[in-house]
């Protein structure tokens, strides 16, 4: 099915010039992408008078004409367009409005859903289908969208598909970007991520966000300050402990940048996807065995008055939980073409009526010790020069989380 977006900029304020920044893209390019990434096959961006195609190309970045097809072209030159693309669906969005990505996507399964119904509209966010035949008077519907779609009696909307803000002067963009950054705050973020580390991340996001520097770029850094973590954990000592605590609870923050840039600037790919989990779990698993290694070189006994070894058996089976943890579900991600962990399905998160008591145990665990949570109390643990023991629930909890995924992993074989 081949839907078209059309976005017309003859409707924008004169004050505010197409190529003006919001959250690091130029309006008609966020626009664009966003169509792009949520289903469009093909943008058409059309100009008038005031701001002519030859003026505008350059608005569209390569990262977006990368992502699918673009075309920015005078008003006049649509109907040629229309009839050599064909479309099955016409979409046309306002724009002056800056949308939450999930009521574009709507906008595009409803039109996928029912390619017949010409009245389909997503109100109040002024999206609609434009009845397109061979014989559409191009000028006189171009001339009704424009009066539907004007800006200037256009308000905020917040609907159960999402939310778009009208932009109606420059003073409007903070608005915009204020809730582009809020929406990457997640229902899942746990206690310490929603109260601290959210905090922290979104602020390096929004100074990022207009930079060169991008998700995967992120993901190094941080899979950089993992590697740091571990050496240092395994330097052992209360300093190094100590610097070892810090550099994790930094690693933790600085994880979410890459998302919300990615969120805010619509860059997904799996590649990403990819990248984000595997530093993130290699940082785990290095850090666990570093962290056994550092109290075994530092720490005359171990628990119970038993020898220093113990560390190393406590790390090393930590870390073993971890990485058969990590074999089961990238087996099952890459079946699946995904790199995200967060799309899979972990067997006691499944809706039942009556759960086995097992179940109930690991998710009440998974909720209440998420990984925000671990890693803050590592670094309160250091503080206190009492972070090798951090190893005394890890270790079995690790194995117990590896037993369950692949107990999980062979049922579901059968």
């Amino acid at each position: 099915m081949t839907i078209i977006a059309i976005t017309d900029l003859g409707g924008l304020p004169d004050d505010l010039p197409p190529a003006v920044e919001v959250a690091g893209l130029s309006l008609v390019d966020r626009i664009a992408r966003m169509c792009l990434v949520s289903g469009v096959s093909t943008v058409v961006v059309l100009c008038d008078e005031r701001r002519t195609a030859s003026s505008l190309n350059d608005a569209i970045s390569k990262a977006t004409r990368r992502r699918g097809e673009v075309h920015v072209i005078d008003a006049n030159d649509a109907p040629a367009l229309l009839h050599d693309l064909h479309p099955s669906c016409v979409l046309a969005l306002p724009a002056h409005r800056v949308f939450q990505r999930a009521v574009v996507q709507r906008a595009v399964e409803r039109c996928a859903e029912d390619s017949s119904d010409d009245s389909l509209t997503l109100q109040p966010h002024q999206i609609e289908r434009v009845a397109y035949t061979s014989e559409l008077d191009w000028p006189g519907e171009l001339a009704a969208l424009r009066k539907r779609q004007a800006p200037t009696s256009a308000a905020d909307a917040r609907t159960p598909e999402g939310w778009s803000i009208s932009l109606k002067a420059p003073s409007d963009i903070s608005r915009a970007e204020d809730a582009l950054f809020n929406d990457c705050r997640k229902p899942q973020d746990g206690i310490v991520s929603r109260h601290l580390n959210r905090h922290l991340s979104l602020a390096m996001s929004r100074a990022l966000v207009s930079s060169p520097i991008g998700p995967n770029h992120i993901s190094v850094v941080t899979f950089s300050l993992g590697i740091a973590a571990a050496v240092a954990a395994g330097v052992g000592g209360y300093t190094a402990f100590l610097l070892a605590g810090i550099l994790y609870q930094l690693n933790s923050v600085i994880d979410g940048v890459d998302g919300e840039l990615a969120r805010v600037r619509y860059e997904f790919s799996v590649l990403g996807e990819w990248l984000d989990t595997v530093s993130d779990d290699l940082s785990d698993l290095l850090l666990y065995i570093g962290l056994g290694v550092g109290a075994w070189r530092t720490l005359e006994v171990g628990l119970a008055t038993l020898g220093p070894e113990v560390w190393l058996y406590l790390g090393l089976a930590a870390g073993g939980g971890k990485l058969a943890s990590m074999i089961v579900y990238y087996r099952w991600l890459i079946a699946r073409g995904r790199g995200d962990l967060l799309a899979f399905e972990w067997s006691f998160k499944s809706e039942e009526p009556s759960p086995s008591p097992l179940k109930r145990a690991l998710s009440l665990v998974h909720y209440a010790f998420r990984k925000d949570f671990i890693v803050f109390v590592a670094m309160l643990m250091a503080i206190g020069g009492v972070l090798p023991y951090l190893l005394v629930v890890l270790a079995p909890g690790n194995v117990i989380v590896a037993i369950s995924v692949v107990l999980q992993q062979l049922r579901g074989q059968r």
